[in-house]
């Protein structure tokens, strides 16, 4: 880590600690060690300028690194110390006003927890034994002479006035390789192989761009028209061939292979890829074991003939293991080439093309050597440097003539680093504890760099402003990229919570991240195993964690960093210098001790996912807390009082808390939040709408109960038409609202012409305020939700929205068509727009006024996802939807009138691109699928059929129609009585069975299977005749019985289901016993049973799969729990389980124990 940021944050911590308004509170406590503090000062005083020299020395000399890293640990100790004492006051301060009287209440406080006398003891012995290990640093750094840094060669963060980047970059763009294009997809095309599965390899050293070559090949023309599938997997230095496999099924066809069952795995790889001409992308091979190449080869090579796997790699000796026969040796850029890509980089408006810039420029690019990412690289840090001086410094840095320190470590990227700002550098560095090839959500990483103290506050600009400028910098310098597509490539993401949904992420090179690893050494420990975690250093200090490992940190008391944190965590009230903690969104916690507020360090804590339902009021004592993030937190019913206290709280985030239905009283107190995305305006709790004016919000800010502002001037004070920086706004209404206030509250609420989302729920009015009838004002949007909006009779234009994408309207009863004129210039109506929702549209007839207009624009050209729930009175589809995927239909389209227009005009015929079909109580829609003239067009293409409560549907005559169904989902199907084995048997495609509600099933078969010979999937639930199931084929992998209150038994036998890896039983009060030969299970790794109380032991043959599993859940079963429980017969076999909940809800207390 940069370590003249930890020292320089330690000063500004000493500034703070000695100013006059603070002396109040630790004059008490200075009286006995100011001598040690003012020590402290002068030993960090005469470090911090050779600091500099020492971090760029450390790649050359092992002694001088080894001495960075023991002053690291002496500065962050200090850091810590100081800290301590900072928040000391801040407790002092915080328990004044949490409980009045300085005098009396916080004498009381502070006599247990923090007596004055004690605390001066404990910090006077910190800072003497900090002092004594500093200046055993200092006697140290003698030797090794260190020069005083020259500043004079840095501009003074000239990035910060620097525009935003963008990700998008096209291929014209991609520098000097036109020709190894051109090469490869002639091999892969064009050329002939003896093998019908032929490899081909790009091999080059790191940073040559191998992968970017490969990403141009993979989205060519004509090799998406030529392979179908394409498929891409990311490999790493992890050569596992189970987990490749699963992630080659998963890239191919969608579905999550999370077993290690190679039997299972080679099935499913030859369903995916059997008899297809496909090509395989494996990137950033490092794999020289033959043995494990020749196990994942011949999983492959079923595709067919012409099927082609292109590999990239470092080594050459890998391509020849894989059998390439085909290989491009990649070379470094011509001069040419290299001077384009520098000179586009370095030379912007800050540096002009003197004659002697690029003499030197030229020098500089040669050192590159051609290594594309070093050209960029070094072009990024030239751009920021205006002096010539500053260029010829570059171009005389010895590195260039010193052999590399590693084989890791580029001479190039290390000049880039050093050239950093510290601030810069400490952010780069914290990066190296995320896994590589992981994405990661930047304003996460912003908030992450923020709470451990990273960005450096100045007078007059925002810290999350300076945070993101940051991010901006490690973009522009190459250090960073930004990922607009996270379908390839990614085995890790880490986000605020568990979506990729429309946030902005970034990467790291794999050349960097080993960078980065190298100047933070010991300091952060990436997804430890058990084994692992034993020998990691104790001055490891952050830690992400691995799902499924046991974790014992009280003898890491220094950690800093720890997430996700989930129930097999121990240790954490140790951990008293946590500056973030994320909970795993997995750990089932329900409730937070009051111990919590005795991690005083903290300031990013993130519960999101957990079943939280309130928070305790000591958590106000969490003095340094800035992030608090309760999204999805869907029990949330209420905020602690005290949260009004928490000053140094920026971003409260409260998306999808719909239980949460007040706030808090006073909530304006808190003047430095960022971010609120949830405000419930009261007059009552004295949160008026008026409060706003007191934070400038930014992303996303949802108002509720507008009922409550009482007219628009009041509306006004919250200043919205200026609020540039919020980008969704969701506008929520209560009852009691009048018409003519509700409209000139709306009116009043004007956002800002910048506003990307738009929601509006439950307003009143009888029409649309005139800035949301605006095209120009609305413009950017690109999602519009409109819910419960009854008095409404027209719709805004919104059809005329360039850049609209999602669209849903919801219970507007007074609508009766989409759009009211399609007359003007527009090429096409919605011309943006991909997901369509509507939903209880009581009076909607149509789609637009004049529907049979022959020269209206086409409508809809690019919808993907369309659904129609409640609309009893639309009779009619758009005419053309050449590109929807996806469509469910709710009790709509329904009666005679519709029956008579659809035997012409017909339904399905035009939906050539339809994969997914869902329909609930449509009875005459789903007779058309007994058509086979109207479901020719869906065939091919229909993947997913749902039909719900559609008592005349004839199953049997629907699947000959639909050749290739792979998901199937039944629910109240009165015709099944009896297993729908006959049916089923010729659906080979079907690997997904739902039955939902089939109250006459009783599970007889006639043939004694379930029909469909490579099902997977098979759930059944609310079958209320069920006794027993069929034998399922030995293809099964999850098998889910829900709510079956008849059934007895499952099967006779189950042994031969050996891909079967998750069982889950519920609610089936008669099951009494479980099938023998359940020792045949051989990838069980995922059982749960609830609620079956007569279930007393488990069969012989599944004592041998216990101990094998990954995770046993079992509750309402009380003979079956004791004998899991300690003393019992199964205790010793489950015990080896690291997932196992026995008895009652998992859900827990985080930090139960009191410290």
């Amino acid at each position: 880590m940069a370590v003249e940021a930890i020292l320089g944050k330690a000063l500004e911590l000493i500034v703070d600690l000695t100013a006059a308004p603070v002396l109040q509170y630790l004059r008490p406590i200075w009286g006995g060690v100011d001598g040690d503090l003012e020590k402290l000062n002068r030993y960090l005083l005469q470090i911090k300028p050779l600091v500099e020299d020492a971090e760029e020395r450390q790649l050359m000399d092992q002694a001088v690194k080894s001495w960075l890293m023991m002053l690291r640990d002496a500065a962050y100790d200090a850091d810590d110390i100081l800290d301590q004492a900072n928040t000391h006051v801040l407790l002092i301060q915080r328990k004044a006003e949490f409980y009045g009287s300085l005098k009396s209440k916080v004498r009381d406080f502070f006599s247990l927890h923090h007596n004055p006398l004690l605390f001066q003891l404990q910090l006077g012995h910190k800072l003497k034994s900090i002092n004594k290990r500093i200046d055993d640093v200092i006697e140290e750094m003698h030797k090794f002479n260190f020069k005083v840094a020259d500043n004079n060669n840095k501009n003074d963060r000239p990035w910060r006035n620097r525009p935003q980047t963008h990700s998008y970059v096209p291929e014209s763009e991609v520098i000097g390789r036109d020709e190894d294009k051109e090469q490869i997809v002639q091999m892969l095309i064009h050329d002939h192989f003896e093998e019908k599965v032929a490899v081909v390899s790009i091999v080059g050293l790191g940073g040559l761009g191998k992968t970017t070559l490969a990403q141009l090949i993979y989205g060519d023309e004509n090799v998406k028209n030529h392979f179908q599938p394409c498929i891409w997997v990311c490999v790493s230095d992890d050569f596992d061939v189970a987990k490749l496999a699963g992630n080659i099924i998963h890239t191919a066809s969608g579905k999550f292979c999370d077993h290690t069952n190679m039997e299972v795995l080679q099935k499913d790889l030859r369903q995916v890829l059997g008899q297809k001409r496909y090509l395989l992308v494996l990137d950033d091979v490092w794999n020289e074991d033959h043995m494990k190449w020749d196990a994942l080869r011949h999983l492959l090579v079923d595709g067919a003939e012409g099927s082609r796997i292109l590999v990239t790699t470092r080594n050459e000796n890998c391509s020849r293991i894989m059998g390439a026969k085909k290989s491009c040796l990649l070379q470094g850029l011509s001069e040419e080439s290299s001077w384009a890509l520098f000179e586009r980089t370095a030379f912007t408006t800050s540096v002009s093309r003197q004659p002697k810039f690029l003499e030197i420029g030229k020098k500089i690019v040669n050192k590159c050597k051609g290594l594309p990412l070093a050209i960029q690289v070094m072009g990024s840090l030239m751009q920021s440097k205006i002096e010539e001086s500053q260029w010829q410094a570059v171009l005389d840095n010895e590195i260039w003539d010193i052999p590399r320190a590693t084989d890791k470590i580029r001479p190039e990227l290390w000049l880039s680093y050093v050239n950093l700002p510290s601030e810069v550098k400490k952010c780069f560095a914290f990066c190296a504890l995320f896994p590589k090839d992981s994405v990661i959500e930047v304003d996460m990483l912003v908030q992450f760099w923020i709470a451990h103290g990273f960005i450096p506050s100045q007078t007059g600009k925002d810290i999350d402003v300076e945070g993101h400028e940051i991010f901006s910098e490690l973009i522009w310098r190459s250090l960073l990229q930004n990922v607009t597509d996270t379908s390839a490539g990614t085995t890790h993401y880490y986000g605020s919570d568990n979506s990729l949904y429309e946030r902005r992420v970034c990467k790291m090179h794999d050349l960097i991240h080993d960078l980065a690893q190298f100047v933070t050494g010991d300091e952060c420990s990436t997804l430890p195993e058990r084994n692992e975690f034993k020998k990691i250093s104790k001055r490891t200090r952050h830690f992400i964690l691995n799902r499924g490992v046991e974790y014992d940190m009280s003898d890491h008391p220094r950690v800093r960093t720890a997430f996700p944190v989930g129930t097999n965590f121990t240790g954490l009230s140790k951990l008293k210098l946590l500056r973030v903690l994320k909970l795993d969104i997995v750990a089932n916690v329900d409730e937070l001790s009051p111990s919590i507020e005795y991690l005083h360090h903290l300031r990013y804590l993130s519960l999101s996912g957990t079943h939280i339902r309130e928070l305790p009021e000591s958590i106000c004592m969490l003095v340094n807390l800035q992030t608090l993030n309760l999204n999805s937190c869907f029990d949330l019913t209420k905020l602690p009082m005290s949260i009004v206290y928490m000053n140094s709280l920026r971003h409260l985030h409260l998306n999808d808390c719909p239980e949460l239905k007040i706030m808090p009283s006073g909530l304006s107190r808190l003047r430095c939040l960022k971010t609120l995305t949830k405000y419930i305006v009261s007059e009552k709790a004295g949160n008026k709408i008026g409060e706003l004016k007191h934070w400038n919000l930014e992303g996303e800010l949802g108002l509720y109960d507008l009922h409550e502002v009482k007219n628009a001037d009041e509306a006004k004070e919250a200043n919205m038409s200026s609020r540039q920086n919020i980008n969704s706004l969701s506008l929520s209404w209560g009852l009691g609202a009048s018409v003519e206030n509700a409209e000139q509250v709306l009116e009043a609420l004007k956002p800002h012409a910048a506003l990307k989302k738009l929601s509006l729920h439950d307003y009143p009015g009888t029409q649309f305020s005139m800035w949301i009838r605006d095209r120009q004002q609305l413009q950017n949007l690109v999602m519009i939700n409109l819910e419960g909006c009854k008095g409404c009779e027209q719709l805004p234009p919104l059809e005329q929205l360039p850049y609209l994408e999602e669209l849903t309207i919801d219970g507007m009863d007074g609508i009766k068509y989409i759009i009211n004129n399609t007359t003007g210039d527009a090429l096409s109506l919605f011309p943006a727009l991909r997901y369509l929702h509507l939903i209880g549209m009581a009076n909607l007839e149509g789609w637009c006024v004049e529907e049979d207009r022959e020269t209206a624009p086409p409508l809809f050209p690019c919808l993907e996802e369309m659904d129609i729930n409640y609309c009893p009175k639309l009779t009619t589809m758009p005419p053309q939807l050449p590109t929807l995927k996806y469509l469910t239909i709710e009790e709509s389209y329904r009666g005679t009138q519709f029956e008579l227009m659809f035997k012409e005009k017909g339904f399905f015929k035009h939906l050539k691109s339809l994969e997914g079909l869902s329909l609930k109580r449509c009875e005459e829609l789903a007779l058309l699928l007994e058509d086979k003239e109207e479901t020719r067009p869906l065939s091919s293409s229909l993947r997913s059929l749902r039909i719900f409560y559609c008592s005349q549907f004839s199953l049997s005559t629907a699947l000959r129609n639909l050749t290739s169904l792979e998901i199937l989902q039944m629910t109240n199907l009165e015709e099944l009585s009896s297993w729908p084995d006959e049916m089923l048997r010729d659906s080979e495609s079907l690997r997904h069975l739902f039955l939902t509600s089939c109250k006459n099933l009783t599970g007889a078969s006639s043939q004694g299977d379930c029909g469909p010979p490579f099902l997977e999937d098979l759930r059944v639930f609310d079958c209320d005749a069920l006794i027993e199931l069929p034998k399922c084929p030995t293809s099964l992998k999850n098998l889910f019985v829900y709510n079956c209150p008849s059934i007895k038994s499952l099967c006779s036998d189950m042994g031969h289901l050996t891909s079967l890896s998750l069982l889950k039983l519920s609610n089936c009060p008669k099951l009494e016993s479980l099938p023998e030969g359940m020792q045949g299970l051989t990838s069980l790794q995922y059982l749960y049973i609830e609620d079956c109380p007569a279930l007393k032991s488990f069969p012989e043959g599944l004592y041998q799969r216990l101990p094998t599993l990954k995770r046993l859940e079992i509750s309402g079963c009380p003979k079956l729990e004791r004998q899991c429980s300690p003393g019992g017969d199964y205790f010793d076999l489950v015990s080896s389980i690291s997932e196992r909940y026995i008895n009652s809800s998992p859900r827990r207390t985080l930090l139960a124990p009191c410290l």
